[in-house]
C-alpha cells in the first residue's frame, strides 16, 4: 500500500512538473515585451511604410477608440475586471452554449488567457496547452494591472491581413490610427478577433458587417452604447481600404534603408524595435519617377543636388518579380555619360570651351574610335563636340587631358569602380572595366550641378526609438571636387546638350543641363539631367542585355515629361553663375571665334572672365596627334567652309 501511495505522489509530482515545464519564468514576465514594426515617414512627415517581422504598430490604451476598447471587453471577455485570469462562470457558461448548440459555439478564454497563448504558447488544442494556459492565465492577472493586460492584448492580437494589433490593423483595414476609428469600425476590427481569416471584409463584406453587427450588439446588450448608436452603427456602410492602396509603396527604397539601419543597429533592433525613421523621400516625386519607368526596366534616382537627398527611389519595373535594386546593384557601361568628367579634366587643365578640335578618322597607338554613324564633321568648338557626343574629339580631350588625371576625378567623383585598369582611352566613351551604377553616377553629377561640391546621397535624416526620443541624426556629406568655375562652365556646356544637342528632348523651358549615354548595340541607354535643386538620373536596359532599341535621346525624353511633372509646382529657378564667370558668348562653333554675321552654327558659351575671346581671332586649334598623323587627306577635310550636316542623335 505504501508503495502504491509513494507511486502517486512521483507519479503527481511528475505531471506537475511536466505541466510547468512548458512555462516561461518570472524573469520572461517581467515585462510584456512586444514586437513592435519600425514606422519609415517621408521628408514631408507622412507614413510611407513599416519594416516588420510581425506588422506590429504598439500603441498606449489613450491612443486607441474607447468604442474599440469597449468592443474587445464586451464580446470577448465581459468579466474582464472582475476575474483572476480564468473565469470559472465564463467557463461554466460556454459549457452551457456548447452543449445546448451541440458545437463548440464560445470557448471559454478569457482576455488574459488569450494574451498567455499569444504570447507565450502555441496554437494546440491540446488539454495540457488549455491547463497551462490556465495557469500562466493567473501569474499573469497576478504579476500585471487589468490596464496592463489590455494594452498588451489589444497590442498583440492578429487580426488578419499580416497585422498584429488594433492600430496595425485599422491602417490595414481603414488607413486610419486606432484612435481615430468610429464605433462601426471599431466593432468590425473587434469582430476579426474570433476569426480574422473567416470574417475578413476582403474574403466576404457581407460577413464581416454580420459579425459587426453581432460585436455591436454585444456592446448595447453589456450598455457601452445606446439603442439609437446601436442602430445608425449597424447602418453605417464600411469603407474598407483597397488593397491596392495598401501594396507596399517605395519598395526598393525602403530596402535600401533597411539595408543601411541593420548595418548600424541590427536587424532585431530595425525590425521589432519600433523605430521612427525620417527620411529624405518625396513620395510626390516617388511616384512619377514608378510612372516613368512602367514600360521599361531599368531605374531612376532623383536627387536634390545641394544636400544629396534622395527624393526618389526606382530600382526595377515590378519589385514583386525581381528585388534587384537596380538603382544601387546593376553596374553597367556609362556610354557617353562618362564624357562630362573627361571633359571637366580638360577645363582643369586650362582648356577652354571655344578650343577648336577636328572630327576626324583617328587611329592611337592602334585605337580607332568612331562616331555613332561612321561620319565625320571637322573643326569644331569643344562645347559642340560635346552637345552632340562627338566620340573623335573627346577621345582627344581624353589623351591630352590625360587618363591618369581623369581617373583621378572620376574617383574624386565617387566612382569608385573606376580603377587605374581604366586609364585607357577607351574610358572616354564609357569603355570601363567594372561598369557603374546610377546612383554613384547621378551622385558624380551633383558637383556639376552644385558649384563643384560633390554631395554625396543621404536617405536617413533621423531616427527614433519607441518612445519617441532621438537615436540618430543623419547630416550631408559633402567635398569641394571642382572650382566653381569648372562646375558652371561644365553645366554651360551641359546646358547646351539640351537646347541644341542630343538631348534636345529634355528641353523644359527652364534651364537645364544633361548628358545622354548609348552603349554598343542599344544594350543600355542612359540620361543623367539637372535643375539646379533637383537632379534625376535614368537607365534603361534589359537584364539579360538583350538590346533596348532606345538611345540616350529617348531617355532624356522620358526625364524631360519625369521633369515636367516635378516643376509643376517649383518656382523658376536658374543656375547661380560665380562672380568670376562671364556667360552668353556668342562664339562660332566651327571656328571657336567671336560669331560673325556668316557663322551658321551660334553657341553661348561660359569663361572664365579675361579668358573670352575678344577678338574674331581669338580661337585656339588643337595641338594633339602626332606629325605622322597628320597629312593633306585631313587638311583637305578640315577646310572650315566645309558644310556640316547635323550629327545624329546619340
Amino acid at each position: 500500500m505504501l508503495k502504491i501511495f509513494i507511486t502517486m505522489i512521483f507519479l503527481a509530482l511528475g505531471s506537475f512538473a511536466y505541466v510547468f515545464s512548458g512555462l516561461p519564468d518570472a524573469q520572461d514576465m517581467n515585462q510584456l515585451k512586444l514586437m513592435s514594426a519600425s514606422q519609415v515617414y517621408d521628408i514631408h512627415g507622412e507614413l510611407i511604410a513599416k519594416l516588420f517581422e510581425e506588422n506590429r504598430v504598439v500603441v498606449p490604451l489613450n491612443k486607441m477608440s474607447p468604442y474599440l476598447i469597449d468592443a474587445i471587453i464586451a464580446n470577448e471577455d465581459t468579466r474582464f475586471y472582475q476575474h483572476r485570469g480564468i473565469d470559472p462562470i465564463g467557463i461554466a457558461r460556454a459549457l452551457v452554449v456548447n452543449i445546448t448548440s451541440g458545437d463548440i459555439a464560445e470557448g471559454g478564454s478569457t482576455i488574459t488567457q488569450q494574451l498567455a497563448r499569444g504570447m507565450f504558447l502555441n496554437q494546440d488544442r491540446t488539454l495540457l496547452r488549455k491547463i497551462r494556459e490556465a495557469i500562466l492565465a493567473i501569474k499573469l492577472d497576478v504579476r500585471f494591472s487589468k490596464e496592463e493586460i489590455l494594452h498588451a492584448y489589444l497590442n498583440q492580437i492578429y487580426l488578419g491581413e499580416g497585422a498584429y494589433g488594433v492600430e496595425a490593423a485599422s491602417q490595414a483595414y481603414f488607413g486610419k490610427s486606432a484612435g481615430d476609428l468610429d464605433l462601426s469600425e471599431s466593432a468590425m476590427i473587434a469582430g476579426l478577433a474570433k476569426g480574422p481569416i473567416y470574417y475578413s471584409p476582403y474574403n466576404n463584406i457581407e460577413r464581416a458587417k454580420e459579425r459587426r453587427d453581432t460585436v455591436i450588439n454585444g456592446m448595447y446588450l453589456q450598455g457601452y452604447i445606446t439603442e439609437a448608436m446601436k442602430a445608425d452603427a449597424t447602418q453605417e456602410i464600411l469603407k474598407i481600404k483597397s488593397k491596392r492602396e495598401r501594396s507596399v509603396k517605395a519598395s526598393y527604397f525602403l530596402d535600401y534603408v533597411a539595408k543601411e539601419l541593420v548595418d548600424l543597429y541590427g536587424e532585431e533592433k530595425v525590425y521589432t524595435g519600433g523605430l521612427k525613421i525620417y527620411t529624405t523621400l518625396d513620395m510626390r516625386l516617388q511616384k512619377i519617377a514608378e510612372q516613368t519607368l512602367k514600360e521599361y526596366q531599368g531605374a531612376v534616382v532623383a536627387i536634390n543636388p545641394s544636400n544629396g537627398y534622395i527624393h526618389a527611389m526606382v530600382g526595377g519595373n515590378n519589385y514583386s518579380e525581381s528585388q534587384l535594386n537596380r538603382v544601387t546593384d546593376e553596374y553597367r557601361q556609362p556610354g557617353s555619360a562618362f564624357k562630362p568628367i573627361v571633359y571637366a579634366t580638360a577645363i582643369n587643365k586650362g582648356m577652354k570651351t571655344n578650343t577648336v578640335m577636328v572630327d576626324e578618322p583617328i587611329n592611337i597607338a592602334g585605337y580607332k574610335p568612331q562616331n555613332y554613324d561612321n561620319k565625320y564633321r571637322g573643326a569644331m568648338t569643344l562645347k559642340k563636340a560635346l552637345r552632340w557626343s562627338v566620340n573623335t574629339v573627346a577621345v582627344k580631350v581624353g589623351q591630352q587631358a590625360g587618363m591618369h588625371d581623369v581617373i583621378q576625378l572620376a574617383n574624386n567623383l565617387g566612382l569608385s569602380t573606376i580603377t587605374k585598369a581604366d586609364e585607357h582611352l577607351a574610358t572616354v566613351l564609357g569603355g570601363v572595366s567594372a561598369g557603374v551604377n546610377l546612383l554613384d553616377l547621378s551622385t558624380a553629377y551633383t558637383a556639376f550641378a552644385n558649384g563643384g561640391i560633390l554631395s554625396k546621397p543621404i536617405a536617413v535624416l533621423e531616427v527614433r526609438n519607441e518612445h519617441d526620443q532621438v537615436l540618430d541624426t543623419f547630416t550631408t556629406q559633402q567635398s569641394a571636387v571642382l572650382s566653381p568655375e569648372t562646375a558652371y562652365i561644365m553645366t554651360d556646356m551641359l546646358m547646351g546638350t539640351i537646347y541644341n544637342g542630343t538631348a534636345s528632348g529634355a528641353n523644359i523651358g527652364r534651364e537645364a543641363a544633361g548628358k545622354t549615354g548609348t552603349t554598343d548595340n542599344y544594350e543600355t541607354a542612359w540620361f543623367i539631367g539637372y535643375i539646379p535643386d533637383l537632379l534625376v538620373g535614368i537607365y534603361v536596359g534589359n537584364d539579360n542585355r538583350v538590346p533596348t532599341d532606345l538611345s540616350g535621346t529617348q531617355v532624356a525624353e522620358m526625364w524631360g515629361e519625369f521633369m515636367k511633372q516635378a516643376i509643376s509646382n517649383k518656382q523658376k529657378k536658374d543656375f547661380s553663375v560665380p562672380d568670376t564667370i562671364i556667360k552668353g558668348i556668342d562664339i562660332c562653333a566651327n571656328t571657336g571665334e567671336l560669331a560673325e554675321a556668316n557663322c551658321k552654327d551660334h553657341e553661348y558659351s561660359a569663361f572664365i572672365k579675361g579668358t573670352e575671346p575678344k577678338r574674331f581671332t581669338d580661337k585656339i586649334i588643337e595641338k594633339i596627334l602626332p606629325k605622322e598623323e597628320k597629312g593633306s587627306e585631313r587638311e583637305k577635310k578640315n577646310k572650315w567652309w566645309f558644310n556640316f550636316p547635323g550629327l545624329p542623335k546619340l
